[in-house]
């Protein structure tokens, strides 16, 4: 490939270094290597509309790693200090011929890493040290620069289109094609010399592509000191984009995700899920609530009490927002050969995946996407209902269940035999009044008159009616049970949805900002 269309001095991120120079530059990678682990990752920043946050390159959303600034987080307004999110990450688990589990998944990266930068090799699912310091980036494009590089594609191009990384080295047994690109010219070849362009969403898109499976120790062996999971080996594209919106409340309060995870390995994966982790702090991190909602397919953080904090810094204040994570589609369901439908013959809504899930009763087989299949909160303990600590105990949630492989119980904290709990097992906590069907509980009616008579389960009804102390909240939506076959590609997509409303816990408001995303993203982004 000609280097000059990069730019004089720039290379596109696979060029390989043969002979001395080689070597000395290994010797070099492997100090930074070292250096790395006790560093935050390098990310870029959006800041297209009311929202100002950082996309990091190995899967950490939002907040840095370490460094004087490791509490940047979420920031709405963009203009402000204050942040309704801490660490939002994706966790994915799932099982091989032999059962044995496969996981990747990050929270703060206090033990370690599951995740490094750059693609895995097609051939063999491996990578190396080269790879990921060439990767170590995140890409920031505009749709300002795109526009100037179609109107003169000879004069000044911005260096992330540039070197935008569109294809990977072939040779080296790496996919051809990476990050998707428009090819102006059909010849198959990123050039943005000849007017191709990076194929971003909305106004401005971060990039960046990290993996599950790199040995940065050089032993041959790939750990993930985060979780202890096998790895699975997965490459995952990241994509997050927003809207520069003024007269658009609702929009302009929004940011998108899209990412594509592929399997490179040789292995089948089966009762796979994927999970979306977030640390929300609203402001003060101390007196938060959180939920679900079931139809829509969403869940959220909100504060406990109509003012926020008592007036730090970080706080919000009177009238303090609320935080939306919004799963827009998941992975694609295990094809069955037929249009699952949404409704049955006499118009009533089935209960099954359905419920949130995309692609359902349209006409199109074997396109259904699962929407948000389980919701758990856990404490920031060590309790059966605390923080993950082994790669089962992360698994374990993904499906309702707890640290010791016991299901969530509806009502209360969700354990059994604390107070408020009546069962039975559900996949839900604090649905409130989402699901009318009572999907969440395999179509039975809680005990002890949830659902009846206006009690419906949140954190404001979590013990006999009494609410539960406000405090730092951490909630986990997933996506499954699914099939990952070997060299395929599940693509997830999801909003992160800012809204501000008459009172913290005004489900019907926060459900028209979510129904306006969710109708946005089918009728302009769901088939690009």
């Amino acid at each position: 490939m000609n280097d000059n269309l990069y730019g004089e001095g720039m290379t596109p991120p696979y060029i390989k270094i043969n002979g001395m120079k080689k070597f000395v530059l290994f010797i070099a990678a492997l100090v930074a290597a070292f250096e790395m682990t006790a560093q935050w990752h390098p990310g870029a920043e959006i800041d297209i509309n009311n929202v100002r946050t950082t996309l990091y390159g190995t899967g950490t959303f939002f907040r840095m790693r370490g460094g004087e600034n490791s509490e940047q987080g979420y920031y709405v307004p963009s203009n402000d200090i204050k942040s309704t999110i801490y660490q939002n990450t994706l966790w994915i688990g799932g099982l091989d011929a032999d059962d044995n589990l496969h996981l990747a998944a990050v929270r703060f990266n206090q033990v370690g890493e599951d995740f490094w930068s750059g693609p895995l090799r097609v051939t063999n699912a491996s990578t190396d040290i080269f790879t990921v310091m060439d990767y170590h980036h995140v890409w920031k494009v505009s749709r300002a620069d795109i526009e100037a590089l179609i109107a003169n594609p000879n004069g000044d191009i911005a260096e992330d289109i540039l070197t935008w990384p569109a294809h990977g080295n072939v040779d080296d047994g790496f996919a051809e094609f990476l990050a998707p690109f428009v090819d102006v010219d059909s010849d198959g070849i990123y050039n943005p010399r000849n007017g191709d362009y990076p194929d971003i969403l909305g106004d401005m898109a971060l990039y960046c592509i990290y993996n599950d499976n790199y040995d940065y120790n050089q032993n041959g062996v790939v750990e993930h000191n985060e979780t202890g999971g096998e790895p699975l080996g997965i490459e995952i594209h990241c994509m997050l984009y927003g809207f520069n919106a003024p007269d658009d409340e609702i929009l302009n309060n929004t940011l998108f995700m899209r990412q594509w995870i592929y399997n490179r390995s040789a292995i089948d994966y089966h009762d796979v899920y994927v999970g979306y982790w977030t640390d929300y702090d609203i402001g003060y991190a101390r007196d938060d609530y959180n939920g679900c909602n079931v139809k829509n397919g969403y869940y959220y953080g909100y504060n406990g009490s109509p003012i926020d904090g008592n007036g730090q810094p970080e706080a919000y204040g009177p009238n303090p927002p609320s935080q939306i994570i919004m799963i827009l589609g998941g992975p694609t369901m295990n094809a069955d050969g037929i249009d699952n439908p949404k409704y049955d013959s006499d118009g009533n809504q089935i209960v099954d995946e359905s419920i949130n899930g995309l692609g359902f009763g349209d006409g199109i087989i074997d396109n259904e996407r699962l929407g948000m299949t389980t919701f758990v909160y856990h404490s920031n303990n060590s309790a059966i209902y605390g923080d993950p600590s082994e790669a089962i105990d992360y698994y374990n949630f993904m499906q309702a269940k707890w640290r010791n492989g016991t299901p969530i119980q509806y009502g209360g904290n969700g354990v059994e035999g604390l107070p408020g709990v009546v069962g039975p097992a559900c996949k839900f906590m604090f649905p409130y009044d989402s699901d009318p069907y009572n999907w969440g509980t395999g179509g039975v009616i809680p005990n002890g008159g949830y659902n009846q008579n206006g009690f419906y389960w949140s954190e404001e009804t979590g013990d006999n009616g009494q609410p539960n102390t406000p405090g730092d909240r951490r909630g986990l939506a997933s996506s499954g049970p699914f099939t990952f076959g070997s060299g395929t590609v599940q693509v997830i997509d999801r909003a992160y949805i800012t809204c501000w409303l008459s009172v913290p816990f005004n489900t019907d408001e926060m459900d028209i900002w979510a129904t306006y995303i969710k109708d946005y993203f089918l009728n302009n982004l769901n088939n690009k």
